[in-house]
């Protein structure tokens, strides 16, 4: 999702685009890997209102689906995957990003701390795509780490997502409605700790998923009632959620946070998703103050010619939960194409953007920063 919003945001910019993507699809975890509702996009507001702070592109996105009856549930908004699929290549297509599926990053061409070129594994061969700015929407911070950016890794559970179709209406807990009558998204929380860069755990991963996800399913089969059901689809991609964050100009605090802290360099805002700790107590999804995310998140502290959209952003490890939501992976993703567009134009490097004509841009496109 995040990549997607850069590169529709950056096109409306001005800017000339190339997207990416390993996969036959957009969307990455939000329809790859089943992770249909769209979360972080509420918050509690300091007179206690639960309020919808994720706005932009986002909205422009759930209102599409909505017309086209693929989504349910205006708080915790849960899409069609392939109607997502469908509606995210749309957007690429109205507003000139060329897309180049089947594609693998493998590295980076450097030029002192700026970066060249993309190498990329495909079909046709090896292949280098140069270009003038880069965004990383990877998820996992590939273009940090290949350009010698300061990151840290976090281990986290990996888990999966899936679908089953065939349950009846009235059936309880057996998972997420969707729009599509009968058809149910269910979630295993997977193993905790897990390093979702090795690729040898995550192919044990994925077996000992989908052997779950298969005898979950038969679980439901042998309830009265639930004979019809069947297993629909297993995940293209399973749920890395968090690995390779990066350490920015200047990150979001878990205490900011939970302050209203207000950035002069605000690109957008999160909300709560989970309940969280803070000072050693619980705190409940529906006491999470919402939060704002600024521009220096974002922003490697060396690299001239690149931004980070999506989870691999600069925040406290007791934020990733929201970070790492699809709703916040939108609001990144909007803020780095578009300023990516404003650095090229204004021949500029990313640290020295014109925030405030960032933020005029931003507002134009419906973007709540504060």
């Amino acid at each position: 999702p995040a990549g997607v919003a850069a590169a529709v945001s950056a096109a409306r910019t001005g800017a000339k685009v190339v997207l990416l993507e390993r996969y036959t699809f957009l969307g990455g975890l939000w329809t790859g890997g089943l992770v249909l509702p769209m979360l972080s996009t509420h918050g509690l507001s300091p007179d206690k209102q639960w309020t919808k702070v994720i706005w932009g592109f986002s909205n422009e996105i759930y209102m599409r689906l909505k017309k086209m009856n693929m989504v349910v549930n205006a708080k915790a908004p849960c899409v069609d995957p392939e109607a997502c699929k469908y509606v995210l290549e749309q957007y690429c297509k109205e507003s000139g990003v060329q897309i180049i599926y089947h594609s693998w990053a493998t590295d980076v061409v450097m030029s002192g701390d700026r970066i060249e070129a993309i190498f990329l594994e495909t079909k046709s061969g090896p292949i280098a795509v140069k270009g003038k700015y880069f965004v990383d929407a990877s998820g996992d911070g590939d273009l940090i780490a290949w350009s010698g950016e300061d990151y840290r890794e976090l281990k986290y559970h990996v888990g999966a997502m899936y679908r089953i179709g065939g349950v009846p209406e009235d059936m309880k807990k057996a998972g997420v409605k969707t729009p599509i009558s009968g058809v149910r998204s269910r979630h295993l929380h997977g193993f905790d700790d897990q390093d979702g860069l090795d690729v040898l755990n995550l192919s044990k991963i994925q077996m000992d998923l989908r052997q779950q996800m298969w005898d979950r399913t038969q679980e439901l089969r042998s309830r009265e009632g639930g004979e019809g059901i069947y297993l629909l689809e297993t995940p293209p991609q399973i749920g890395v959620r968090v690995t390779r964050v990066l350490n920015p100009v200047r990150p979001v605090t878990l205490e900011e946070s939970m302050h209203y802290t207000s950035y002069k360099d605000s690109i957008g805002m999160s909300g709560g998703s989970a309940p969280i700790m803070y000072k050693g107590q619980k705190i409940a999804t529906k006491e999470r103050p919402y939060w704002q995310i600024p521009y220096s998140s974002i922003t490697p502290k060396k690299c001239p010619n690149l931004l980070v959209g999506g989870r691999c952003f600069g925040f406290d490890d007791e934020l990733s939960y929201d970070a790492r939501e699809i709703g916040t992976c939108l609001v990144t993703g909007q803020a780095a194409g578009t300023a990516s567009a404003l650095a090229l134009l204004g021949r500029t490097s990313v640290q020295d953007v014109d925030v405030d004509k960032l933020k005029a841009a931003l507002i134009q496109l419906k973007v709540k920063l504060g």
